[in-house]
């Protein structure tokens, strides 16, 4: 077969191309922005509703942050392992700086329900997705645990969607083994089962029982900033136009 000149340059300059990309995306000037990445499922997916909490912080660190929202409606960790090596593949371009994971909520049904996942599966599987993140390169106390919420369960009982079998009680003990991980393996954790629990009027934090209303959006919002403030730079990360201005 014959290789055109034209061909030949053009491969040589796509090479170079490529060379430059990979050159770019590990130095220091496409890191600036540090970069966030959400896991979990419907109560991260919904976040980045209009008041949702994802959208608060999105707001919050517009100009400090870089995220990536991979909340899946309905699943469990058990579906969310089987997927994560698509969702987050580990490759040397494809990094993050923080984590936060918040899964639990589904497999805290009762058994029999398909979404159920066993307690200590669920602690397997939660540790086996710390440990990936970990892959990656993240440093553990830039992992963020959630714990699952409390539920109402008169929202529940009233033939909520979201009922599933769920209780106060099944909650409880799937949050205790997320806090449980999170201190293994030294990550960072949120109670938010007993941060909602505390609240002086639970029925204000869920649309369903389950699901969050926009003041329960306001408490995992505001938890997550303190988490996120604490790792990345004060203020925006290039400076503001009046200050630019104000040097030519």
């Amino acid at each position: 077969a014959v290789v055109s000149t034209q061909s030949t340059g053009v491969l040589i300059f796509s090479l170079h191309c490529c060379a430059f990309f990979l050159d770019y995306i590990n130095s220091e000037s496409s890191t600036m922005y540090k970069r966030l990445l959400l896991i979990g499922d419907s109560q991260t997916q919904f976040g980045s509703r209009p008041d949702g909490w994802v959208t608060t912080i999105s707001e919050t660190f517009v100009r400090q942050l870089d995220i990536t929202n991979r909340g899946l409606s309905g699943y469990n960790t058990r579906w969310y392992l089987e997927h994560l090596a698509s969702i987050i593949p580990v490759v040397p371009t494809y990094y993050f700086d923080l984590a936060v994971v918040w899964l639990g909520c589904n497999d805290a049904v009762e058994p029999g329900d398909r979404q159920h996942v066993d307690e200590k599966q669920f602690s397997d599987n939660l540790t086996l997705i710390v440990c990936h993140l970990m892959n990656i390169g993240l440093q553990p106390s830039n992992i963020l645990l959630l714990t699952p919420p409390t539920v109402d369960e008169d929202m529940l009982a009233k033939g909520s969607t979201a009922s599933g079998g769920r209780s106060r009680t099944l909650m409880r003990r799937y949050a205790d083994i997320v806090r449980h991980v999170a201190t293994t393996r030294e990550c960072q954790f949120i109670d938010l089962f007993q941060l909602f629990q505390d609240h002086e009027k639970v029925s204000d934090l869920f649309t369903d029982g389950l699901h969050l209303t926009k003041n329960g959006d306001a408490l995992v919002s505001a938890a997550v900033s303190e988490f996120l403030a604490k790792r990345v730079q004060s203020g925006p990360v290039l400076p503001y136009w009046r200050d630019l201005a104000s040097e030519t």
